[in-house]
């Protein structure tokens, strides 16, 4: 069995309420992927209903310790070398250890059969969140 975690809001990786921010931690993963999959859902027609657990989460979940824990998890960052626009599929692929195109390649598909609202609403959150580096 797996030991229960109790979730927490983050209240030094926050940029709202901290709950994302909690949950990354909980999960050992990169605050900036749970934000860009939580604005790319909340750019879809199902916004009422992230946008109604997040504020519950926001209202229910317990502020985190005083004591600062850093994230284990690698950073995500908008590439420099590998960029067409912003860096977002380079800074993905060099995060995922996968090649940038497929990413390219995945994000068109996903405009299309989104009909590109969700992401370019997506890439553009990147654009502000995600910082720049190496």
């Amino acid at each position: 069995m797996f030991p229960m975690k109790r979730l927490y809001k983050n209240r030094f990786d926050r940029k709202f309420l901290g709950v994302i921010g909690g949950v990354a931690l909980s999960l050992k993963i990169d605050s900036n992927i749970l934000r860009l999959i939580f604005v790319f859902l909340m750019a879809t027609p199902l916004f009422p209903l992230f946008g109604t657990i997040y504020i519950l989460l926001g209202l229910l979940l317990p502020e985190g310790g005083r004591i600062m824990i850093e994230n284990p998890a690698k950073k995500l960052f908008r590439s420099l070398s590998d960029r067409k626009i912003g860096g977002l599929c380079g800074g993905l692929g060099k995060y995922f250890h996968f090649d940038s195109t497929i990413i390219r390649l995945a994000f068109i598909i996903v405009a299309f059969t989104t009909f590109f609202i969700p992401i370019i609403v997506t890439y553009i959150a990147s654009l502000i969140l995600l910082p720049e580096g190496e």
